[in-house]
């Protein structure tokens, strides 16, 4: 795919992450947090000051944060950290959140896409995640886009006042 990976039929693109962006990207993870059943966060962890910085200050091989861009709104996020340490450096770890009004347009396998592209051109090979056992969307995209099951954590987190299981997954790329 492009740099800009684009679904004109369906009105959205996937592209990189820009500073400017950085009050929409932290809406998403405050209105996924406020959901409480799709991701660990209940809010943003940060403020759009430190956003900026971190968009402005991103190592192009050691991190990505890409966005779908539905009509101009950012609809989606996805960000990948490369291992931090020799040993595990070929690999990228995934995290993925969507506005509840835009999911199931094809925005998460856009996102995964280009995720998997620019891993592949910075000598990403191993791709990770992990998922609430409860999350069946995530849990099926991840599947379709090539994620196998590794491990799972069980009751590691409480969702919803009910225990759930972490599972890990994890898709090897150009194999």
């Amino acid at each position: 795919m492009n740099a800009d990976m684009t679904s004109v039929d369906r009105g959205w693109m996937i592209r990189r992450a820009r500073p400017a962006d950085a009050v929409q990207l932290l809406n998403i993870l405050d209105v996924v947090g406020a959901e409480g059943k799709y991701i660990a966060n209940d809010a943003a962890s940060w403020n759009v000051a430190d956003q900026r910085r971190i968009l402005e200050g991103m190592v192009d091989h050691a991190q990505r944060i890409l966005v779908g861009d539905y009509f101009g709104a950012v609809v989606g996020s996805l960000e990948v950290v490369r291992g931090g340490l020799a040993k595990n450096a070929h690999t990228g770890t995934v995290a993925m959140a969507i506005l509840p009004s835009y999911r199931g347009l094809g925005i998460g396998t856009g996102l995964l896409q280009e995720a998997h592209r620019w891993a592949a051109d910075v000598g990403i090979e191993k791709m990770c995640l992990s998922v609430f056992s409860s999350n069946e969307g995530a849990i099926r995209l991840y599947r379709k886009a090539g994620y196998q099951l590794e491990g799972i954590r069980v009751g590691q987190f409480r969702v919803q006042g009910e225990l759930v299981d972490e599972l890990l997954m994890a898709c090897f790329l150009n194999r």
